[in-house]
């Protein structure tokens, strides 16, 4: 807790917040010699110090970090910056309203709260935008397949927590959505086949692709999944992809002389992976299963 900024002040306050040793000497308490932190810029170095110099002052180091512009895998041990010291910061990251904190990979996390901290810190992020995991692939578009369509594929993960974090949400935290799986290809009972259509890429920052293929689906959005191709006239549609926190659809599946399912829609991902750890001061939109 921080030293008043006015009134009675005393040299056992002072001790009291900085730590030190009896009897109580004011040579102690020069600002970056072991007890008082560099960020306490109204107590000298050197020279003349007094009582009135410790007005305000704090043994906890305030560290705000502002994401500003949308991002990608922000971990915010690596962005905790030079004035960081182990046991006595607090962090604060707030992501800006319009802003987007994504991933590259549905491996990845779009942002990350390690244990690389010391356990005296405190983490709280400040959601005003969107965090969310990159969108899952459609399955590709399918030729008279005899196993049936191709699946979608799973998507990834907004956040992952590890140690002891408060999250204000007033805003989205999502995980990416599943890719559609593609449609079957059909041979129907009197000859001839056809193409099942490519399952849609799933939403996220970055969306998925829509399934390739020679009747590909539609790319996912960071809001919403792509649509499944319908394929050729012969052949079967492509699921859609899912929302975000949401599951791809399933590919149609096929008729004819030798009926065969549709890909499997790809899984949805976490909004996060380590909800143990959180508390929650606002809960926002949380989209997607929670591990």
């Amino acid at each position: 807790m921080a030293l008043p900024v006015s009134g009675p002040l005393t040299l056992l306050q002072i001790q009291g917040e900085f730590g030190g040793t009896a009897p109580i000497g004011m040579n102690e308490y020069y600002r970056g010699g072991g007890l008082v932190t560099p960020n306490n810029t109204t107590v000298p170095t050197s020279g003349t110090i007094s009582i009135n110099n410790f007005y305000g002052t704090t043994n906890r180091i305030s560290i705000p970090l502002t994401i500003s512009s949308s991002t990608y895998n922000y971990d915010v041990y690596a962005n905790r910056g030079g004035t960081y010291i182990a046991g006595i910061s607090d962090i604060q990251v707030t992501v800006n309203g319009g802003v987007i904190v994504g991933s590259t990979s549905t491996s990845t996390y779009a942002m990350l709260v390690t244990n690389s901290f010391n356990a005296g810190d405190t983490v709280t992020i400040i959601n005003n935008g969107v965090i969310e995991g990159m969108g899952g692939n459609g399955g590709d578009s399918q030729f008279a397949a005899q196993s049936g369509g191709n699946p979608g594929t799973s998507a990834g993960n907004a956040l992952y927590i590890n140690r002891a974090t408060t999250i204000q949400n007033n805003n989205v935290i999502a995980g990416g959505g599943g890719g559609g799986g593609g449609g079957s290809g059909w041979t129907p009972d009197k000859g001839g086949s056809g193409w099942g259509g490519g399952g849609g890429g799933g939403a996220g920052f970055n969306p998925g692709s829509g399934g390739g293929g020679a009747y590909p689906g539609n790319n996912g959005t960071d809001s919403a999944g792509g649509a499944g191709n319908p394929g050729d006239f012969q052949g079967i549609g492509g699921g859609a992809g899912g929302g975000r926190g949401a599951n791809g659809a399933t590919g149609g599946a096929s008729g004819g002389a030798n009926p065969r399912p549709g890909g499997a829609g790809g899984a949805a991902g976490y909004y996060i992976v380590g909800n143990s750890f959180v508390t929650w001061t606002a809960t926002g939109t949380r989209q997607g299963p929670a591990a």
